[in-house]
């Protein structure tokens, strides 16, 4: 007879030996309650014989979980069956054969049990003892069906979930790396106006660019940051232009210290100045203010960036792509779901970016 292999169990056999032990005494018990006069000899044997059978099906229960497994592909069916029955009657008829002899065993030492006494008794349970192993087979194989299908659906959640996780931050990642390009053609503009110009203050900016660029890309990596990392890339970024409009700019920051721990979405304040400039600053004739704010109030955070703003030139923000605000938006919305809010409005000619987010949905 051909012997199954054994499947590769996941449940740790501890589990498996104490279930065991467990279902034997609660067979035992309904066992001895049916038995009137029961002696402590018997008693002793029927623990024997229970626990030993249950013991005998955690040492099998791969072989066990082979019969109940699925069939195998190009191989017959009617093949498969044959051996998977053949399997189960050797089962059982080593289970009954093995812990009897056990039981009788015990009685042997334990009476004055002849042989021909055990047999006589054991006779009229052959039939009966065959019919129930076969039915703690079946019984097993619904529960490690059971099991198995749990597991599968659990894991088939848990990549699901994984899948879903890789999407978010590919397309995160996608959103960003749009940033990017961006944030670098604002610079290269402004290098642009200065070579030539004013040499020693175009070397000075390239010196601040490449102490940026050098920062966001040691940061690549990470999707999220602290709010106070992300301030110095803010900073960076207005030293940058200072040296460009240089007396025309007037910045205000105004940072709560409970804010700086807080997580956010690498580069979020980057769409914010970069439109601040390209679409307020630059088409002012006279100087122009930025002011930076980030909160906490009633349970929200909250972050302001407010510039001076031409209404006369409003035709041109109306006009523009808007990438950078449209990509920020939807990284705001990927990251912290619908409880968030990004708006812009323009106010007595200031232009105002509010970013609010639930501190329940901070990450």
């Amino acid at each position: 007879m051909k012997l199954l292999n054994k499947q590769k169990f996941n449940i740790p056999k501890k589990y498996i030996y104490l279930a065991s032990l467990l279902f034997s005494f609660a067979v035992l018990i309904q066992v001895i309650s049916t038995e009137q006069n029961i002696s402590f000899v018997h008693y002793f044997g029927h623990v024997v014989l229970f626990t030993s059978i249950y013991l005998f099906w955690a040492l099998t229960i791969e072989y066990i979980n082979e019969i109940v497994s699925p069939f195998q592909i190009g191989k017959s069916k009617f093949v498969q069956i044959s051996e998977r029955v053949i399997n189960a009657i050797f089962l059982v008829l080593a289970n009954l054969i093995l812990t009897n002899i056990l039981y009788y065993g015990f009685l042997f030492i334990a009476t004055n049990l002849t042989l021909e006494e055990a047999f006589l008794d054991f006779k009229p349970y052959i039939l009966k003892s065959i019919i129930i192993r076969f039915f703690d087979i079946v019984v097993i194989g619904l529960i490690l069906k059971i099991i198995e299908t749990n597991n599968t659906v659990q894991k088939q959640k848990i990549k699901v979930v994984y899948l879903e996780n890789q999407l978010h931050l590919s397309q995160l990642e996608a959103l960003r790396n749009q940033l990017d390009p961006h944030f670098l053609f604002n610079t290269l503009h402004t290098l642009n106006t200065l070579i030539g110009y004013d040499d020693k203050k175009a070397r000075s900016m390239i010196i601040k660019v490449t102490k940026l660029l050098r920062k966001i890309l040691d940061k690549r990596e990470k999707q999220l940051i602290t709010f106070e990392e992300e301030l110095e890339y803010f900073i960076n970024y207005l030293e940058i232009e200072e040296e460009r409009f240089h007396d025309r700019l007037e910045i205000h920051i105004n940072v709560d210290d409970n804010t700086k721990d807080i997580l956010v979405p690498t580069l979020i304040l980057q769409p914010l100045i970069e439109n601040a400039f390209k679409h307020g600053i630059a088409h002012l004739e006279d100087k122009g203010v930025i002011k930076l704010s980030a909160k906490i109030e009633d349970n929200i955070f909250l972050i302001q960036l407010t510039n001076s703003f031409n209404t006369n030139s409003k035709r041109l923000a109306v006009n523009s792509t808007k990438l950078g605000l449209e990509n920020l938006q939807n990284r705001i919305l990927h990251t912290y779901g619908e409880n968030s809010l990004f708006i812009t409005e323009i106010i007595n000619n200031n232009f105002i970016a509010s970013i609010k987010i639930e501190l329940n949905k901070l990450l």
